[in-house]
Formats: C-alpha cells, sequence, structure tokens
C-alpha cells in the first residue's frame, strides 16, 4: 500500500506534515507570527513549506519549547509564575494555573529533552522546516492530525512489530514542545516513542475541536507504510471503522460481531 492509498484508507488526505531540522543557510527560512499551531492549515491545505527558527519566531516561546534554546524561557514575572497562578508582570496576568508550584512548573521544564538541535557531526541545526508530507520524503518526524479513529488506527500501526505497550506516550509540555523538542529527543533513544501532541489548552483553539495530532518518528512512520498490505487493514475488525471514516463515499456496508466474523 502506498502512502496515497493509506491517506485513503484512513481518511488523512491534507492531514500528514514532514516536520525536519534544518540549517537556515541552505533554506528559505520565514518569519512567523504568532503561535506556530496557526500555521499548519497553510502547510496541509494549501500545501506550502514554512521554514522557521532563531530570529525567525514570532513566538519567543516556540523558540524555547521547539529546542533552539536550552536556557528557562525569560518569561516577565518568571517561568513558574507563568504557568501557576500568574502576577501583574505577565502577558497573561491570571496565569495559565498548568501547574501547582513553581517548583513543578520548573521541573517540567528540566525533564524536557535537552539538546535536541545536536546534528551528531559537531554541528547545530537552527531551523525547522514543515511541509506537507510525501512519498519517500526524508524527515526527522512525521505529524498526523487524527480525529479519534483515525488516532486509533495510526496508534496500533505504529506498534505493529513493537511488543511493548507503552511506545506512544502523551505529554502536559507546551503543544510546540510535543511537536518538536519532545519528538527530537526521541530520536536518541534506543526506541524511540511516538507523542501524542496538540493537548496543550493554550494552542487547542487554533485547531478544530475534533482534531488531535500525533508526532511519530520516521523511521517509524516508513516502516507501517512497509506493513500495510498485512496488518488489521485486511482484517474485519476494520471494516466498521472504515466505513465510519468513509461514510461519504457509500462504501459497501457490513456488520460484524466484536470477534470480528460476519453476523
Amino acid at each position: 500500500m502506498s502512502f496515497a492509498e493509506f491517506e485513503k484508507e484512513v481518511k488523512l488526505q491534507k492531514k500528514v506534515m514532514a516536520v525536519t531540522r534544518v540549517y537556515l543557510k541552505d533554506e528559505e527560512p520565514k518569519h512567523t507570527f504568532g503561535c506556530i499551531y496557526r500555521l499548519w492549515d497553510r502547510v496541509l491545505e494549501k500545501g506550502e513549506t514554512i521554514v522557521t527558527g532563531l530570529g525567525y519566531c514570532g513566538c519567543k516561546g516556540f523558540e524555547a519549547n521547539a529546542g533552539f534554546k536550552d536556557r528557562t524561557p525569560q518569561i516577565p514575572g518568571g517561568f513558574g509564575l507563568f504557568l501557576t497562578k500568574g502576577s501583574t508582570q505577565q502577558w497573561t496576568p491570571d496565569g495559565e494555573r498548568f501547574k501547582c508550584s513553581e517548583e513543578c512548573a520548573y521541573g517540567l521544564w528540566e525533564g524536557l529533552p535537552k539538546n535536541v538541535m545536536d546534528d551528531g557531526k559537531g554541528g547545530t541545526f537552527d531551523g525547522i522546516k514543515f511541509e506537507p508530507y510525501r512519498e519517500g520524503l526524508e524527515c526527522d518526524v512525521v505529524v498526523c492530525f487524527c480525529n479519534p479513529d483515525q488516532l486509533s488506527a495510526v496508534i496500533v500501526l505504529h506498534g505493529y512489530d513493537k511488543p511493548e505497550f507503552d511506545r506512544v506516550i502523551a505529554t502536559t509540555a507546551a503543544g510546540c514542545a510535543s511537536m518538536t523538542r519532545i519528538p527530537f529527543g526521541e530520536l536518541r533513544r534506543e526506541k524511540p516513542r511516538a507523542v501524542i501532541t496538540g493537548s496543550d489548552l493554550a494552542q487547542r483553539k487554533f485547531r478544530d475541536e475534533n482534531e488531535i495530532s500525533i508526532a511519530i518518528p520516521a523511521g517509524d512512520f516508513a516502516y507501517m507504510m512497509s506493513v500495510t498490505e498485512e496488518c488489521f487493514f485486511h482484517a474485519p475488525v476494520w471494516k466498521p471503522i472504515r466505513n465510519r471514516l468513509r461514510k461519504d463515499e457509500k462504501l459497501q456496508d457490513a456488520c460484524f460481531t466484536a470477534l470480528g466474523t460476519v453476523e
């Protein structure tokens, strides 16, 4: 099954994005304004390629969250207050109240992967490219924007060759960190994990209410495409979900029991 056929099977057309660390000197970076989450429709729906990096990000939080900087984000009033109750010195005086204490907030930052822009050759990536994924594209991470049925399909397909039950993780970090810094950090692990992203309340308003996303190591995604001819796509258990995802295509309806046999 080709990538195009996979897109059609799971109805993910214009919902799959490639994320790649790059050197700005080799690209045509563009200044981005506001939250990076505002840009995804330009990438997915309009087919744009967007390269941003240090000095090009309108949101300085993204520069830190993406991994360009490893020092604690410099926020008026303090990073800890920003994630807790806030102060009159901050952009959001009431604070986000995502963490119970400043210590907890700083602990979150300290626990995030660091040095994720290291290119492994003695240099450092200083940019990130976002573009629609296409067959055979070399990238670092593949992001699928999904509804719950699609997310289930992607997670199960990702785990097809993995005995572990926890090779997909969900995070409470910033949405842009869970799409960039954290997946980049996973690439250094012997068994990198996929990361459910798009759950940050501060960024949810920029995406559809029925959409969540998952960031998958590109190597894993390539393997997923290679096993589509033998996986659950060809088992009765998939048919009711397939029919529901593609109900507007008037596929032949079939009724299956929980055991996957025709009733």
